[in-house]
């Protein structure tokens, strides 16, 4: 089977989307279709732009399995109008790349930007192939939820047009059950809407002892290291890390250590300056190579998210901290599935968004009782095992590509 892939995020990127949709890409692969993807110019939370990559409108290569093109985008995206462009600038490159790919059996098209959903109904029209849309967020929802967005006109249009996307796909795949409720509530056909779960590489972390080349390396002796690793967009509140780190100062060899980049990273670091919070440091995104020993050195791993963010977003971030069977305090919404994947997996704590006395209570638990600590990474590592087979998230996407190609 032809399978055209629309995804601004791949490999040499290591985020979160990169690392599912490469690693999905590659299985499909393996198991006998005809793979091609519609990546970006990869740059983001990476310390350059890759040699060969730069200025060329597509540069073409072919990696386990999958033929690549890496279509020219913007490479930058730190910061609101930067984002706006290199998704605006993938677009039309990935359109015209598209044009001269071969027939295809289905496109899969992976957002955001929630607009590609219009670029892969144009393929379709002009070189076949069933569309399967991929939610990884729902929006306008986590725009006006993160109040970086006012509810107005706009979020009005841009939900007017994500309708569209949804009613005019064949298949539309979301990460967990209430994005597949939210999408039905708006008029779209239940049946035609599937929850399956990112695709987890279950093999590419493993638990590891917490003193390490990485701590050696980054100075880090024996201080219990609280981790945050991943993106720091708008949509996160990371600010409550400061907040944090104000509070806990006072605890000895308690450091909280912010690994990664992002629209708001800079905003997080003034606030550290001028804070003058000395048990807050940064680091930026490391490469994937270290990312077995960069998990191992943390103690805790921390998540937060703004209030009203959980129903519309899910960090994927989660299935590494748990696969390095190291607790986790998730500051995020009640109802989320973040928080019920949590208490699912019994494998850290839930706060409330945007409060640091609950958040700092949790992590002051943790600091001084290590045996729950140990209980709890154990009891995530053994639910990834249990519940998160790549082999059985490849297997849905390709009933749902048998599906659609026989139709």
């Amino acid at each position: 089977m032809r399978l055209l892939i629309l995804s601004i995020r791949y490999a040499p990127e290591f985020t979160s989307n990169a690392i599912v949709v490469t690693g999905l890409a590659q299985q499909l692969a393996a198991r006998g279709h005809r793979v091609t993807v519609l990546a970006g110019t990869p740059h983001n939370q990476l310390p350059c732009v890759p040699s060969g990559y730069s200025w060329r409108p597509f540069r073409r290569e072919i990696h386990a399995g999958v033929k690549v093109i890496h279509c020219w985008a913007f490479p930058w995206s730190g910061g609101k109008a930067a984002k706006l462009l290199n998704y605006a600038s993938f677009t039309l490159t990935s359109l015209a790349a598209g044009l001269f790919t071969k027939r295809t059996d289905a496109i899969l098209v992976v957002s955001p930007p929630f607009w590609l959903g219009f670029s892969a109904m144009i393929l379709r029209t002009l070189r076949g192939g069933a569309v399967i849309y991929n939610a990884q967020d729902l929006y306008p929802e986590a725009y006006v939820a993160s109040r970086e967005v006012r509810a107005g006109w706009i979020t009005r249009v841009i939900a007017g047009l994500v309708a569209r996307v949804y009613r005019g796909c064949d298949r539309i795949t979301v990460i967990t059950n209430s994005f597949a409720e939210a999408i039905a509530q708006l008029g779209i056909e239940r049946n035609k809407i599937l929850t399956i779960p990112n695709y987890v590489n279950t093999m590419a972390v493993k638990p590891l002892p917490r003193d390490n080349t990485f701590r050696q390396r980054h100075n880090l002796g024996d201080q219990f290291v609280v981790m945050y690793a991943g993106n720091i967009g708008y949509t996160h509140g990371a600010e409550l890390l400061a907040e944090a780190a104000a509070k806990l100062a006072g605890i000895p060899n308690l450091l909280m250590l912010v690994i990664g980049g992002g629209s708001k990273l800079a905003d997080l670091g003034r606030l550290a300056e001028v804070r003058h919070l000395t048990n807050l440091r940064f680091l930026s995104t490391q490469l994937p190579e270290v990312l077995t020993e960069m998990l191992a050195a943390a103690d805790v791993f921390v998540i937060t998210t703004k209030p009203g963010v959980g129903k519309a977003s899910f960090p994927g971030r989660i299935y590494n901290f748990l696969l390095a069977a190291r607790p986790v305090v998730a500051s995020v919404d009640e109802d989320s599935d973040l928080a019920r994947l949590v208490r699912s997996a019994d494998a850290g704590m839930v706060t409330a968004p945007a409060k640091v006395e609950d958040f700092c209570q949790a992590l002051t638990k943790l600091y001084r009782d290590a045996e729950l600590r140990e209980r709890l990474g154990r009891n995530g590592a053994e639910f990834m095992a249990a519940n998160y087979s790549p082999q059985g998230v490849v297997e849905k996407y390709q009933a749902v590509l048998k599906a659609v190609a026989s139709r």
